[in-house]
């Protein structure tokens, strides 16, 4: 018997499946894919909030250090009222200043921060010929000591991150808090202690005498 041909090929029911199963293992690989990038992303903002809590303890502990060489010359005889105007952080002094890190006086060592806890990676805040470190203008902090000015230390180009973290620790702030935008204001709050500035540009600061401007 004459077998009748349409012309057409048989159709192949098992290319259907072998695509299928090839667009299925494609989905599957972005997915993949997809996962692993995200899990990279979270890995790394990890760690720069992890850099960002231990940059801020550095900071912090540079707080405690300078409050301790301070402490040292005026036990030593520097009158607290000089502070502002004639104790400095770098090596050239004039008659009548005091350089804290005096190697002489061992008051304290220059401390070196992390590149990491700075705007600018090459700009060391106590760096011997330029420091980015220095008194404020003398500024009353709410409930510290009577109604007289504070001697304030303020530390410039530091990170944002770092700032917020300082805060956090010093002020019981949330991480997510925006930093005062002045000195004045973080004054008026009552801190003693942390980081203020916009920007791009912020400072960490701490009161090392109190009432010694009128």
């Amino acid at each position: 018997m004459k077998m009748c041909s349409s012309g057409f090929a048989p159709r192949r029911r098992q290319g259907g499946f072998i695509q299928g199963a090839i667009l299925f293992a494609l989905v599957i690989i972005a997915v993949v894919v997809a996962a692993f990038s995200l899990a990279n992303r979270d890995s790394q903002s990890s760690a720069d909030s992890e850099q960002a809590r231990v940059n801020a303890s550095f900071v912090l502990k540079v707080g405690n250090d300078l409050q301790t060489g301070v402490n040292r010359a005026i036990a030593d005889g520097f009158a607290p009222g000089q502070l502002i105007g004639k104790m400095k952080f770098k090596a050239t002094t004039t008659a009548g200043e005091l350089d804290l890190f005096n190697p002489t006086l061992k008051y304290l060592i220059r401390p070196q921060f992390p590149t990491t806890a700075l705007k600018t990676p090459a700009e060391q805040p106590f760096d011997a010929t330029n420091p980015k470190a220095s008194f404020a203008a003398a500024v009353a902090v709410a409930g510290a000591g009577s109604a007289d000015k504070e001697a304030i230390i303020v530390v410039d180009n530091i990170k944002e991150d770092v700032c917020q973290r300082i805060n956090v620790t010093a002020n019981g702030k949330l991480v997510t808090d925006a930093p005062f935008g002045t000195l004045a204001l973080a004054a008026a709050d009552g801190q003693r202690e942390g980081c203020f500035g916009a920007t791009g540009t912020f400072s960490y600061f701490r009161v090392v005498a109190t009432d010694v401007e009128a």
